[in-house]
């Protein structure tokens, strides 16, 4: 069952660029990127090689690899250590498209090519399954490796051209490599700690799968660890320790990503919303929706996919009506 669920949860990632760039750097250079809060940032050397540095920890990169930095947490890529580091939003650049562009920094050292992309996703769940990879994540090895490659030399065709659709190409196939990187990471490591591992265990991943089933139904402590087959102090201490949050306010913040969407992408009334994310009351849907989202289902439907968007993205602040 809590492969079921993060099935779902990679089907519907939900991802949306902020931005893509495909860089020419000479050495020597360096580029501080920004803390960006619910923004994962990925890096793929096409050409050369640089070193990555996320809070103090240093990651060599050569031609073919790929990294996922998942939290947003700002970083440092550079030719080599002690190379000054630019800003990135001093760098000079050129548009190449909505959302995509090239940077080149001249120098006479040896050149670096790569391309980066920061994205945003809204997808069910995405938000807790990202909070749970590590800080560094490196892509294309083991079982991936031969399909990262082709990809990786389709990209750096791509980046290297002007053709028509080119950015679209670049952007949709780092969009993959990203889903397949933590596909990958899924499928060999089992973290002890954080949703994931909530799903996986054999005892509240049976509570957690037939609420996930049914997130609308009447739900109570006592009727979740009954679906454990845990007393009611049992269940809540072991939910706290392993997801970091108390059942309840599971359900709820579940039960509000759930009306989000159904507001977002179907023309149900608000009543029927609310039925079906376990809210009999549709004043006491909206204040809960409010709480959640920031905004009331009506402004949150009428302001449009950007906004949606926006509010969606894990870490971003409401936005007031």
């Amino acid at each position: 069952m809590a492969r079921d669920v993060l099935s779902e949860t990679l089907h519907g990632f939900g991802m949306s660029g902020v931005f893509y760039a495909v860089s020419e750097l000479a050495a020597p250079w360096g580029i501080d990127m920004p803390p960006m809060p619910g923004i994962l940032v990925f890096h793929l050397v096409t050409r050369g090689g640089l070193v990555l540095e996320v809070d103090g920890e240093t990651t060599p990169m050569a031609a073919g690899d790929v990294v996922l930095v998942p939290h947003g947490t700002g970083h440092t890529i550079r030719d080599a250590a002690g190379s000054h580091a630019t800003p990135l939003f001093d760098l000079p650049r050129e548009e190449l498209g909505e959302r995509y562009e090239r940077i080149r920094v001249p120098g006479p050292g040896p050149t670096t090519e790569l391309v980066c992309g920061a994205v945003g996703f809204s997808g069910l769940g995405v938000a807790r399954l990202v909070s749970a990879l590590p800080p560094v994540l490196a892509a294309g090895r083991g079982s991936d490796a031969a399909w990262v490659r082709a990809a990786f030399e389709v990209i750096a065709e791509e980046s290297r051209s002007a053709r028509v659709g080119s950015d679209v190409v670049t952007a949709r196939l780092a969009d993959v490599l990203v889903v397949r990187a933590v596909r990958s990471w899924l499928e060999s490591e089992a973290p002890d700690r954080g949703w994931v591992a909530g799903l996986r265990d054999p005892l509240l991943g049976r509570a957690l799968a037939a609420f996930h089933a049914d997130p609308g139904a009447p739900w109570t402590l006592a009727s979740l660890a009954a679906g454990a087959g845990m007393s009611r102090s049992a269940f809540a201490a072991r939910f706290r320790d392993l997801l970091g949050e108390p059942p309840m306010a599971y359900v709820t913040a579940w039960r509000m990503d759930v009306a989000a969407r159904l507001v977002a992408e179907e023309d149900l009334p608000l009543a029927r919303v609310a039925e079906r994310v376990g809210y009999r009351s549709e004043a006491a849907f909206n204040r809960a929706f409010r709480r959640a989202h920031g905004v009331t289902p009506g402004t949150f439907a009428r302001r449009g996919p950007a906004f949606r968007d926006r509010v969606d993205l894990p870490g971003a602040p409401p936005v007031p009506a």
